[in-house]
């Protein structure tokens, strides 16, 4: 995991601004750290009052550090999700009426 610190920072970036339509800075919002009984390393968050004071976006980014630390959500699967935001990210908006 830590040689994805990266590409895992920027797809929970990615992901807040795909949700939210807003960008967020997560600096200091969690850090990578060791799990005690499994010794693997995880993503533990330090969030602040940044994410506390929505909690909508804390529970959105609780889950995507939630599904990366239990394997779900593998460096492939990321890899996919940042390139489908990117490519959506420049398609043209349509006005439905």
């Amino acid at each position: 995991m830590l040689q994805n610190i990266d590409l895992i920072h920027r797809y929970l970036s990615i992901s807040i601004t795909d949700r939210f339509y807003s960008n967020v800075d997560l600096e200091g919002e969690y850090t990578f750290t060791q799990n005690i009984v499994s010794k693997k390393t995880i993503i533990a968050s330090t969030f602040t009052n940044k994410i506390l004071l929505y909690p909508q976006l804390k529970l959105f980014l609780s889950a995507l550090i939630t599904e990366i630390n239990n394997g779900k959500c593998t460096v492939d699967l990321i890899r996919e999700r940042i390139r489908h935001f990117e490519e959506i990210r420049y398609l043209p908006v349509r006005r439905i009426v």
